[in-house]
């Protein structure tokens, strides 16, 4: 390349020289230290394109250079591209100032004469319109939902001038959305609920986000009704539909799902608005998009706003190729956009566009991150804001209101990698920046009312975060919430573990200092372990959804520094996420390449580069010797053969019981491949020298098959019959040669060398995998093309479809396996967990695990079922208050106020059975000691009994006059008591199902019941104030308690019977001890009262959940918070333990239970999970510079890393008996 051809060429230049300065480190090397993809960064160095500052400066500062240098050659190269791009010199009376492309922003109703290539889409919708009054049109984040509404169906509908039109998107509060924008009443009207998915990832108003919900079906579904309601839904959105009933019906038949456009239409989407303005659009510019956008979800907004740029590079009247890529192509226009505008500011405006853009993102919890309409006010009204807002808005990257502003596409979170980087980095803080924020507007909208204001834990989570990115109202309450506060200390009896200072200069920055007993000063150590976690937990929450193995990794590593709320729900997330867990096979001393399951799945077998083959079974691991590096395996249809080759050029065969070798087949040149004849009677093997070979197993005699590949042959396989065999070449090419006639038929289209073959069961698909990176799926009937699966980023080395021919399987370079429907040609997961390439790849028979082998040395065994370790089960559609363990503790028992009981397994978190009494509100569920039986308690004040192998409701027991808020059963079965709202407890004799005792006293609602571990006595709590203590035989009061703190919500039993657990109104958890008659400790750190409490069967930790969201354990006898899980997103109702005491359940007001690991078992789980160690480069980048060490004791250290490195140690997560 001529490095005087222009900046493009220089700057990649300077890069390639700057690489070989640091060593020429290969790609995959500076990969590793970029934290960019190989291809990204090689792509960098090209010269075709410039990259963006991103990727420039990360792959500077991975070969050792000065980021502010490489920095300033950057904007260099910018601005002398600018410089060189000819002026936007269309003229006058044929172009005007109107682009024919809006960037980033909607089509609106206005633009309806630049919306083109839609018209099929726009066709169905109105189809179905005319047969449903309420539609949904899904689609994921940029694949034209918003255009296709308002610039679509808008001006097709209002043809009719009769037709009344109203366009909301929900925000925080739809129902005000909806007052404001009313529909008119007794007039046909169309009303379009944009952005629908907002009610999810912006309303924190359940209650709000149900009435709105019901108010569109309602206005759809009214008899008679003038109303049609449209909404826009984003696909990711879509399970979020299911927690309202009504809403699932209404989507049964009514929805349209919005796909990506086909080649035609895209042609159409680029050229019809050019034509219009006056502009014509070179064909290689529309071929080159085309192409680029093919298979991409989501890849309309790059393409307009690749397009707008390029508009804007426009020379006369033409828009061509040139253009576009001094704009940055469809990869590069948005981020260089991004860059520009960023990299001509100065270090403040900078900063304000980081503070800006991470307020108008709303993060995504199991689903992408959106944009977050703000109010304009909300972003302050300093000059640089205003500044930085007007610079955004001309470069079309944030859009301007009359009174908000938002991000005027969610791609520019996505194709923004400096956003990206910071999302990843401030993560925790900005959900905790969110909370505020909407705290502090609550407590602005109410006149500022001390009920609105942060405190205990709140108010301290603020000690140490930088406040310079809040507003003035979140300080304002910050430092109300603090005065507060510091007036309330002196009267409250809880007793903070933190102490509270005052506001720093003017920023009002909260400052908190945690005084620990008996800790005086935090010792250079912890400070630089606490720093190494908090960037632990950040790092893995930033890579949860793409590196599942790693984020559990890192989660685990931050646990291991110290355990805070930030690594505690770090880990939770990683625990949270569904993943495909891996067993790693281990046991290789070089690359795994060749894998294989044996007929009927008891066995796989790997080879690798140490000449080795592998037989793994439920018994002791079989090693046979091959003689040189083992390059392919292959077992017979009956399972009774094993064949292996080698790059020595023999293929041995293996009695695959005994492992005992049978002979050698001899070749002239590497075995590449082999494959068994179903009937097992012949061998075809490929070889480097291009030959394809048939040996007959009895004779050892090989005949060439004259297939006719051009140089070395990669894969070979037979179809079910034996007639065919499919070959993969050097030449690019896959071959289908008739073994009857001899007839060899080419497939072509790959662009790389084709290292492998398969074909489907039913031998009526072939697939075939390149070093183009792609794989293809093939007729073998008619030998036509049907589709490339995209979506790796480098080699595709190993194909192999699933048992039953839906599903295939492919392995790369790029270090992952996917899966893919060999139906929609998507893909339908990514097995992310080896630290190198990846070269082989197996299914097993029953279709429920795939194998693969790696150059990082190691095999993995995956389940092709996601898991997760901490589960949320959901189901219930009203709040859920009541949660049970059975005592075998393979299933828990959840009661709603949906009037149902729902049973589910444990282990693998699915729904048993549904228990509906049809009696209203379910409180309470109790399991019996022997689990035959299975209590519940009801608003309708009876308690019914169910048989729990039938299921059958068997008795019910009446008596109470309001509802049944709780019941226990005795240790011994024989009673069962129940705690009532209408002010007494009853005991029943199960044996007579009759009360055996009504216990009075109490002046208010009796919200709690235990028994003690012997039975002989029951305890109650009530709303009065007071427990009571019962003798259960006699029914007598033994003794009351007061607490004196207001009502009481719960009460339970230590196991060893001598610690009452009281939770009162103030938030905090009182320890009585019985025999003193007095409170032992008291446990402080909820923000809101206490609604449940349980003891762990050991009795050593404590479980209390509360309306402030969360759950906390505790170590009883030190009175100390072990972790505070949250997940929740309402109060937190109930807790139990299982019986092992292994795992937390709990139900909430989000309907929903939570099935959690106890948090001595999280070390355990996220090895798990993740299946490997860190690797050393890994270690290096994310931990720093300290020494190595095993996170995982059971499994070797991780590539490159000292095999003999010692394990790293955690801290105490939960309490030992005896404290």
């Amino acid at each position: 390349m001529d490095p005087g051809e222009g900046p493009v060429q220089r700057f990649a230049v300077a890069l390639r020289e700057l690489r070989q300065s640091a060593g020429n480190p290969t790609y995959r090397a500076l990969a590793k230290r970029a934290h960019y993809s190989a291809t990204a960064l090689a792509q960098a160095a090209a010269g075709d394109r410039l990259p963006t500052l991103a990727v420039a400066v990360a792959y500077a500062r991975a070969c050792d250079g000065d980021p502010e240098e490489w920095t300033a050659r950057w904007r260099s190269a910018v601005a002398e591209l600018d410089a060189a791009a000819p002026p936007a010199t269309g003229a006058p009376d044929q172009v005007g100032d109107r682009p024919p492309y809006l960037g980033l922003a909607a089509y609106g109703p206005d633009d309806a004469d630049l919306f083109c290539g839609r018209d099929r889409l726009v066709a169905d919708l109105t189809d179905r319109l005319a047969r449903h009054r309420f539609v949904a049109v899904v689609g994921p984040s940029g694949s034209g939902k918003s255009s296709l509404l308002r610039a679509g169906l808008l001006p097709a509908w209002c043809a009719n001038e009769d037709l009344r039109t109203v366009v909301i998107t929900p925000g925080a509060h739809p129902m005000r959305e909806l007052a404001d924008n009313p529909v008119a009443p007794g007039a046909d009207s169309l009303l379009i609920v944009d952005q629908f998915e907002e009610v999810f990832s912006l309303c924190a108003d359940e209650s709000e986000r149900e009435t709105f919900i019901r108010a569109l079906l309602a206005v759809a579904g009214k008899v008679g009704g003038r109303t049609w309601v449209v909404i826009g839904l984003r696909a990711d959105f879509y399970a979020h539909c299911a927690r309202v009933p009504e809403l699932v019906a209404a989507l049964q038949d009514a929805q349209l799902l919005v796909g990506p456009m086909t080649p035609e239409e895209l042609s159409v989407a680029v050229t019809e608005p050019a034509a219009r303005a006056g502009l014509m659009v070179e064909k290689t510019l529309v071929a080159t998009i085309i192409a680029e956008a093919a298979s991409r979800p989501a890849v309309l907004p790059f393409v307009s706003h690749a397009l707008w740029e390029t508009w804007r590079r426009r020379r006369g009247a033409g828009l061509f190729l040139a253009g576009y890529e001094a704009a940055g192509g469809l990869d590069g226009a948005l981020a260089q956009s991004a860059d520009r505008v960023f990299g001509e500011l100065d270090e403040e405006h900078r900063r304000a566009v980081r503070r800006i853009l991470l307020r108008l993102t709303a993060l995504g919890d199991g689903t992408e991150d959106t944009r977050r309409r703000v109010p304009r006010a909300e972003l302050g009204d300093d000059a640089v804001t205003a500044h930085v807002l007007e610079r955004l808005a001309a470069a079309r990257l944030v859009t301007i209101g009359e009174e908000t502003v938002e991000i005027a596409h969610e791609a520019l979170i996505r194709g923004w990698p400096t956003l990206r980087d910071w999302l990843a980095a401030d993560r925790e803080s900005l959900r905790a920046h969110r909370r505020l924020t909407g705290a502090a507007t609550d407590w602005a909208t109410h006149g500022e009312d001390d009920a609105f204001l942060y405190w205990g834990s709140l108010l301290a989570g603020w000690a140490d975060r930088d406040t310079e990115s809040l507003n003035g109202t979140e300080r304002g309450f910050l430092a109300a919430s603090l005065a507060r506060q510091n007036r309330d200390h002196a009267r409250r009896r809880r007793r903070l573990r933190v102490t509270i200072g005052s506001l720093v200069t003017g920023l009002v920055t909260v400052s908190l200092l945690a005084v620990l007993a008996g800790v005086q000063t935090v010792t250079a150590n912890a400070q630089r372990d606490l720093a190494v976690a908090s960037s632990l937990a950040a790092q893995s929450r930033a890579v949860l959804a793409t590196q599942p193995d790693l984020a559990n990794l890192l989660a685990l590593a931050g646990l291991g520094h110290s355990v805070t709320a930030q690594t505690v729900a770090s880990a939770q997330a990683a625990l949270s996420a569904p993943m495909h867990v891996a067993r790693p096979l281990i046991g290789h001393s070089g690359a795994v390449t060749a894998v294989g399951y044996s007929p009927d799945g008891g066995t796989v077998a790997t080879g690798g580069d140490d000449g080795t083959v592998r037989l793994w079974t439920a018994g002791p691991t079989a090693a046979l010797t091959q003689g040189s590096a083992v390059t392919a395996i292959a077992f017979t249809r009956d399972g009774r053969l094993l064949a292996t080759g080698g790059v020595d050029g023999a293929v041995r065969l293996w009695d695959a019981t005994t492992h005992q070798p049978l002979g050698t087949l001899t070749g002239r040149a590497a075995v590449n491949a082999v494959a068994f004849h179903p009937d097992g009677t012949a061998i075809a093997t490929g070889h480097a020298d291009g030959a394809v070979r048939l040996w007959d197993t009895r004779t050892s005699l090989s005949l060439p098959v004259p297939v006719g590949h051009d140089g070395p042959v990669n894969a070979v396989t037979f179809d079910r019959t034996g007639l065919i065999l499919a070959t993969g070449g050097d030449d690019n090419t896959a071959r289908l040669w008739n073994t009857s006639t001899g007839r060899t038929t080419i497939l072509s289209g790959h662009t790389g060398e084709v290292f492998a073959v398969a074909l489907s069961p039913d031998g009526t698909t072939l697939v075939t995998g390149s070093a183009d990176g792609t794989a293809r799926i093939w007729d073998a009937t008619t030998h036509e093309f049907r589709a490339s699966l995209v979506g790796h980023t480098r080699v595709v080395r190993a194909v192999a479809f699933g048992a039953d021919g839906r599903t295939v399987v492919t392995g790369s370079w790029d270090g992952t396996a996917r899966i893919w429907d060999t139906i929609t040609h998507q893909p339908l997961a990514t097995l992310a967990g080896h630290t190198d390439e990846v070269l082989a790849v197996g299914t097993s028979p029953d279709g429920t695990t795939v194998v693969t082998g790696s150059r990082d040395g190691t095999a993995r065994r995956w389940d092709t079922r996601t898991s997760r370790s901490v589960a949320t089960l959901g189901g219930h559609t009203g709040y859920v208050d009541a949660v049970a363990f059975s005592p075998d503790g393979r299933t828990v028992a959840t009661g709603s106020r949906d009037g149902t009981v729902r049973l589910w397994d444990t282990a693998r978190h699915g729904q048993l059975a549904v228990l509906d009494a049809r009696a209203g509100f379910v409180f309470t569920v109790a399991f019996s000691p022997d689990g035959t039986t299975l209590a519940t308690g009801h608003k309708d004040g009876r308690i019914r009994l169910w048989d729990t192998s039938t299921r059958h409701q068997k008795a019910t027991l009446t008596g109470h006059t309001d509802g049944v808020a709780s019941v226990a059963f005795s240790p011994d079965g024989q009673l069962l008591a129940s705690a009532s709202t209408d002010g007494t407890a009853r005991l029943w004799d199960l044996a007579t199902r009759r009360a055996s005792a009504v216990l009075t006293g109490h002046t208010g609602w009796v919200d709690a019941v235990d028994f003690s571990p012997d039975g002989s006595t029951a305890s109650t709590a009530s709303t009065d104030g007071t427990v009571r203590l019962w003798d259960s035989d006699a029914g007598s009061t033994i003794v009351t308690l007061a607490p004196r703190t207001g009502h009481l919500n719960a009460v339970a039993f230590s196991p060893d019977g001598r610690t009452l657990a009281i939770a009162p109104a103030d938030g905090t958890t009182q320890l009585w001890d019985i025999a003193a008659r007095r409170v032992a400790s008291v446990l402080t750190g909820h923000t809101a009262e206490v609604n449940a409490v349980a003891f762990s069967p050991d009795g050593q930790t404590i479980a209390t959940s509360s309306r402030d969201g969360t759950t906390r354990l505790w170590d009883r006898d030190r009175g100390r918070t072990i972790v505070g899980l949250t997940g929740h997103v309402g109060w937190v109702t109930a807790v139990a333990f299982s019986p092992d005491g292994r795992t937390l359940a709990t139900t909430s007001w989000d309907h929903t239970a939570r099935l959690t690991p106890t948090p001595d078992t999280w070390p355990a789980e996220l090895c798990r999970r993740a299946g490997r160690n860190l690797t050393d480069g890994e270690w290096a980048y994310h931990v720093g510079s300290e020494p190595y060490r095993r996170l995982c004791p059971e499994l070797p250290s991780g590539q490159g890393a000292d095999p003999t490195a010692p394990a790293l140690t955690y801290p105490d997560l939960w309490p030992s008996a005896g404290g």
